[in-house]
């Protein structure tokens, strides 16, 4: 057996891990180019691009837009998911995906989710937008490593709670900010040219003015 069982776990860009080295970040603000236009408020449920897999963002909804639902997305080997909810008002965001797995190499390993969502929202009193996220009954399981725990994910992460692994970087709760708005994602994992966004939501004060 090479490695480790967390090197095993981590080793493609396609692995996620559960809470071992938790780091709390800070909302990152990104310079807004002179003129530029703001993205619209809007919601998908997951989305990838990379050598592994690329995914267009699935029940896309913007702001003048109805909720969108899509059943079941499978990508053997790298992600499955259950049903998939998207909203997007004036002022609030928020996605829901069902029955999260994120597969290994091996599609032994894995994490799952019995949901993962996000939300993000407007201040009735002017501020920022704010955002938060949640992960349903989350872990990282190995079964084919012994004595290998399943490891939690918290269910409330604070922004930007970040895991660095291997090759890896998994976020939960990444929260950015660009030209005015707010996106939330509530599971982001990324490395050797591989991304995936988890329950995705936007909006800012742009869409109010």
């Amino acid at each position: 057996m090479k490695g480790t069982p967390v090197n095993r776990i981590l080793s493609s860009a396609v692995k996620v891990a559960g809470s071992l080295a938790l780091v709390g970040g800070a909302m990152a603000a990104a310079a807004a180019p002179a003129g530029a236009t703001p993205p619209p408020t809007s919601a998908w449920g997951i989305s990838a691009f990379g050598p592994v897999a690329t995914i267009h963002p699935v029940a896309y909804t913007g702001v003048d837009g109805t909720p969108q639902v899509a059943g079941p997305v499978v990508v053997p080997g790298f992600v499955t998911t259950g049903g998939i909810l998207d909203r997007a008002k004036r002022f609030q965001a928020y996605s829901q995906v069902g029955a999260v797995k994120v597969y290994g190499f091996s599609q032994v390993e894995q994490l799952n989710a019995s949901m993962v969502s996000s939300t993000c929202r407007l201040s009735l009193f002017g501020g920022p937008p704010f955002g938060d996220a949640t992960i349903q009954a989350g872990s990282i399981v190995a079964p084919d490593v012994p004595f290998f725990p399943s490891i939690p994910l918290i269910r409330n992460p604070a922004p930007n709670t970040v895991i660095h692994l291997g090759p890896l970087t998994v976020t939960l709760n990444k929260q950015t900010v660009t030209l005015g708005q707010l996106t939330v994602t509530g599971v982001y994992i990324s490395g050797l040219g591989q991304n995936l966004s988890i329950a995705v939501s936007r909006c800012g004060v742009a869409d109010v003015g």
